[in-house]
Formats: C-alpha cells, sequence, structure tokens
C-alpha cells in the first residue's frame, strides 16, 4: 500500500495555489511567478523529478516523462493545466491566493480549476517512487501554462509528439467530474467523462437604416436598425439549431438508466426506438438542451445615436457552442436563413469542435474501474462537454477523455472563474487515491 502524508499533501497544495500562476495576454505580467512555478515543483516532490525527464515546453509550459517497464505499449498523457483565470473585479469572502482552509474547505483560485488534478498527480507520482514502483507503460504529464487564454504551449506539446513519433493510448485531461447533482431526477452521484467538448465561434450580426430620423419623426416603411436586430434576434429564439442524440449521448443516458424513476428507466432502456421523446423532453430542459444541439447564445446588443436620433446601425453578438456533431459552415448557414439577407454576419473567430472519442475501448473501461475503486457506489457515465480543455489538441492522433477526480455539487461548480472558488479537503485527499490507483494498475 502507498503511504502517502495527506497533511502533507494538503500543505503543499496551499503553496501550489499560492503561486499566482495567472493567464494573461501580457505575458510579462505574471513572469517571475511562472518563473518560480518550476523551482517550487522540485523543492516539493523531489524523489518525482530524480525518476522522471521533465523539460519546459514555450518557456512555461511543463512536460514530464516517467518511462514505465514496456516501451513497446503505447504511453498514457495525463494533463492538468496550471494556469488560473484572474480574480481581478471579484469580491472574495478570502483571498483568492492565499489558500486559507476555512471549516475543512481550502479557498482559492485554482483549487478547482484546476491545481487540485495537478497537485494531486504529483502526491500520487512521488508516493509512487518513494514505493520503488514502476509504472507498466510510460506515463506522460502535460501542463500548459496558458489554457485559459487559448494559448500556444498545449498545441505546441502535441507537436512534440508528433515529430518524435510518439502516439498516446489516450489522454486523461479535467473536465468531467463526480457530480453530486444531475438534471432529468438521476438519484446518485456520477463520474462523468468527457468523450468530448464544444466547439466555439463568435459573430456579429449587423443591421443597417439608409438615414437615420429623429426620435419624435416617422421613420420609413423599412423597419430601423433597431427593428430589424430585434427581429433577428426574436427569429434566433423561435428557431434553435438542430438537435441530435449522439452515440455519446445514448450512452450516458443508458448508464443513467438503472438509477433513475420507473418511467424514465424504461426511456433511457429503449433510447433506440424513443429518440424523438426523449429530444422533445430533453429540449425542455436548459441543462439537458445544452446536451443536444449546439447553443446559440446573445452576449450583447448595440444600437445608439445622440442628439435623439434613431440609430441606423445596430448590432448583436453572440458566442457560438459547436456541438461536436455539427459544423460551424452548415450553423452559419441556418443562422442565415434564419435571419434573412438584409442582415449582415461578421465571423470574429471560431473553433470546430473535436471529434467524439470512443467510450467502447479498454482505455475508458479502465478509468471506469478505477473510478468505481475509489468511489464505490457512485454511476460512471461519458457526456460531452460544454467546456473547452487542452486535451482536444490530441484529438487528432488518439482518443481524449475528460475527468478530474473530486465530487462537486452544483454551487461548487458554478464557482469555478468566479469568485469564492473553493474544494472540501477530502475531496482533495481523495482525489490523490484515484491517480494512485490510476497510475498503480496501469497494464
Amino acid at each position: 500500500m502507498v503511504q502517502i502524508n495527506k497533511d502533507l499533501a494538503l500543505e503543499h497544495f496551499q503553496q501550489i495555489v499560492k503561486v499566482k500562476t495567472v493567464s494573461n495576454k501580457d505575458d510579462d505580467i505574471y513572469k517571475e511567478e511562472f518563473r518560480s512555478f518550476l523551482p517550487l515543483l522540485k523543492e516539493l516532490y523531489p524523489e518525482t523529478f530524480k525518476a522522471v525527464e521533465c523539460q519546459l515546453i514555450n518557456e512555461f509550459g511543463i512536460l514530464i516523462h516517467w518511462k514505465g517497464k514496456n516501451s513497446t505499449k503505447k504511453p498514457v498523457v495525463l494533463m492538468a493545466h496550471h494556469d488560473v483565470v484572474s480574480d481581478e473585479g471579484q469580491n472574495w469572502k478570502h483571498p483568492a491566493f492565499e489558500a486559507e482552509i476555512i471549516d475543512d474547505v481550502i479557498w482559492g483560485r485554482g483549487t478547482i480549476d484546476n491545481k487540485c488534478i495537478f497537485t494531486a498527480i504529483l502526491e500520487a507520482m512521488e508516493g509512487l517512487v518513494k514505493d520503488g514502483f514502476i509504472p507498466e507503460r510510460d506515463i506522460y504529464f502535460a501542463s500548459s501554462n496558458n489554457e485559459e487564454v487559448a494559448g500556444e504551449t498545449m498545441p505546441e506539446i502535441a507537436k512534440w509528439f508528433e515529430e518524435k513519433g510518439i502516439i498516446p493510448e489516450y489522454v486523461l485531461d479535467e473536465g468531467g467530474a463526480v457530480m453530486l447533482e444531475l438534471p432529468m431526477g438521476v438519484k446518485i452521484p456520477y463520474a462523468m467523462i468527457g468523450l468530448s467538448e464544444k466547439g466555439f465561434a463568435k459573430i456579429t450580426l449587423t443591421a443597417y437604416s439608409k438615414s437615420a430620423a429623429h426620435s419624435a419623426k416617422s421613420v420609413s416603411s423599412k423597419k430601423s436598425a433597431p427593428e430589424q436586430i430585434i427581429d433577428a434576434v426574436n427569429a434566433i429564439n423561435k428557431n434553435p439549431t438542430p438537435s441530435t442524440i449522439t452515440p455519446a449521448l445514448e450512452g450516458m443516458l443508458k448508464a443513467f438508466a438503472p438509477n433513475v424513476d420507473a418511467p424514465l428507466k424504461q426511456v433511457f432502456n429503449n433510447i433506440n426506438l424513443l429518440k424523438p421523446v426523449v429530444k422533445k423532453a430533453m429540449e425542455s430542459i436548459p441543462d439537458a438542451a445544452a446536451m443536444i444541439r449546439t447553443q446559440i447564445t446573445l452576449t450583447s446588443l448595440k444600437a445608439f445615436n445622440e442628439k435623439g436620433t434613431v440609430p441606423d446601425t445596430a448590432s448583436a453578438t453572440y458566442s457560438v457552442r459547436l456541438a461536436p456533431q455539427d459544423k460551424f459552415d452548415d450553423i452559419l448557414a441556418h443562422i442565415k436563413k434564419t435571419v434573412g439577407e438584409d442582415i449582415e454576419i461578421e465571423t470574429e473567430r471560431k473553433r470546430e469542435a473535436p471529434p467524439i472519442s470512443d467510450f467502447h475501448t479498454e482505455g475508458f473501461e479502465y478509468i471506469k474501474q478505477t473510478v468505481k475503486k475509489v468511489y464505490p457506489g457512485y454511476g460512471v457515465a461519458p457526456f460531452i462537454l460544454n467546456a473547452a480543455t487542452d486535451s482536444r489538441h490530441f484529438s487528432h492522433l488518439c482518443n481524449t477523455y475528460r475527468f478530474g477526480a473530486f465530487a462537486i455539487n452544483n454551487e461548487l461548480f458554478s464557482c469555478v472563474h468566479n469568485e469564492d472558488e473553493r474544494l472540501p479537503v477530502a475531496e482533495f485527499k481523495k482525489s490523490i487515491d484515484f491517480y494512485v490507483e490510476f497510475m498503480k494498475g496501469l497494464k
């Protein structure tokens, strides 16, 4: 049995949270914090860094290689970014970078996203190395310093793998978690393992009027720019994108079936026959609707002129979260058809969703069985993540799975990127058990 001092591990976690590794497009602001990070890790985990090869990629990205007994087997890649978002403009009950422990809860930026996983992986490695353990196959641990700003570090790490001809068996990154509360009447907690994630695009709709008029006067029979935009917004609301029950969603609902009430149990167990019924039911639940379609969310409206004139230009900006089954060009065609030819559409940036990973694999089954060892009595289900992770950069090389070993409720989940991010100490300690079990049992 691997012996790990969990109280010492918690102290290490506090030290790691206190380092202000804030992602920022102006890299110079927190450069010294990032520069100090790897030396701190080598101080906290001396045995690990004696046993592994470590290199920096893209200046502050960390890539650790732990050689296994059998080099002919494909390696597994663990991921956990060490950058965090800023606390600027937020009102925290306890300081964001003090890592205070109050009533057995550790408060701080990154406690959930993503320094909990990052620390737990290194604690597990340190304990295993001290125990004389050598993994059966190579394990890589890749950590980006700019995941939160969609930076270039993880693409560079993926490129490194390609150039070396190293094709992983699979990647295990953040994204899912053990969710203590789930929709659709699911009665027990489930470890949700992401198979893919939403893509992203930002689009702006703009309407023009030929001439502005004073607000006290009538305008021409043609609608003003603001009226055209209001019509476009209403049309988008009334015409959502097509919904699809993907194989990944089928897998999730079938996994839920044993732990829902009888009517839903029958539906979920017969999903192939009842897809229209399931789609209609899920479309009426906001959280569930996000699982079956591309989301088009209004983020801003602009129309303003001084001196009381009716604006001759108006615009609406949308965040588009692309479902893996959709392509951006198809969604754009849907929007154009919905709002009409008179509305100009500009795309600022876009990122297609990565492909959906296979969940009928030995790798997925191994993750599932490891979860069940550490969280007995809990369910396991595949799903599609609404947010973005670094794992997408490996999706052209191998299957990518998204799961972080900690249990949270909806309240804690909502504090990610927001004020008062925090994690129960017990959940951090249990996450170490997961990564010990995971690395120890790899075949």
